[in-house]
């Protein structure tokens, strides 16, 4: 099938965006590769929420809530806009950093478990098993959080973020019916998952043809469990392409259809 959605591109308003990440110039290489749906999630961590990092504190609801004058100028566009955000797990209270209120604001919601650079104490790199456990106990958290219902996607599953090591190191080391119980959850809460394009990027092939490469096989079980499906980038420059290209080769070796997207992609 082919997917016509980037749903978690960030902008210059994320304190990780580039200068080149504007609005304008995400609308103009939208139009060029035939997206049909743009999801900007910029960082935000509430400020109603205690215990945000020097980092995320200026990245509240009205700093990303910026970005809104921005995408009004587009509401013609052939290219559909939608107003959302990657939030935070929220360790200290184990839940998300982001209130009701809050949540009802966004468009769609992104959260990520596996900021382990950002939420994770750094002693629990190793061993691997600390890891681990500290994504899959962030999972369950987010999961079962009173926010749980807004959330669109899980960010970048199980992919720690900028690890000191390989983080495909810690996947196979995930029992299968871990993933399949937090997969389960995950559809009866009526999450998706983030299938984040650059992780393909470097070592798609031949792997995944055989069906031996370890994100084909961890989102086959999701696929089994339930789960609906959103395609991001996470781009914070300009798209990271060839986003549609491995996107669709993904599609095509889940085979997925339509309906295991999210609804808001389709």
């Amino acid at each position: 099938m082919n997917i016509t959605h980037d749903f978690h591109v960030h902008t210059v308003i994320s304190s990780c965006g580039k200068e080149s990440a504007t609005v304008e110039n995400y609308m103009r290489i939208a139009k060029d590769v035939g997206l049909t749906k743009i999801g900007f999630a910029d960082h935000m961590w509430d400020s109603a929420i205690e215990g945000a990092s020097r980092w995320y504190a200026p990245q509240d609801y009205e700093h990303v809530a910026q970005i809104k004058s921005e995408i009004e100028k587009y509401k013609d566009s052939a290219t559909k806009i939608y107003f959302g955000c990657e939030g935070e797990y929220d360790y200290p209270h184990r839940g998300v950093a982001m209130t009701e209120e809050t949540a009802e604001k966004f468009d769609f919601i992104l959260i990520p478990h596996s900021h382990t650079h950002i939420t994770m104490p750094k002693d629990y790199y190793e061993p691997y098993q600390k890891c681990i456990d500290f994504m899959v106990q962030a999972y369950e958290d987010i999961i079962n959080s009173n926010v749980s219902r807004y959330i669109t996607s899980m960010a970048h599953p199980f992919m720690a973020c900028k690890s000191p090591y390989d983080n495909r190191i810690l996947m196979p080391l995930i029992p299968d019916d871990t993933y399949r119980r937090l997969f389960s959850k995950t559809a009866e809460k009526g999450i998706a998952l983030e299938i984040q394009t650059p992780c393909f990027a470097r070592d798609l092939e031949p792997d995944a043809v055989a069906g031996q490469h370890t994100l084909i096989r961890i989102y086959s079980m999701a696929k089994e469990e339930g789960c609906k499906f959103t395609f991001g980038s996470d781009a914070h420059n300009t798209l990271a392409y060839p986003h549609i290209e491995i996107a669709n080769k993904v599609a095509d070796l889940l085979n997925l259809k339509e309906d295991d997207l999210a609804p808001i992609v389709r």
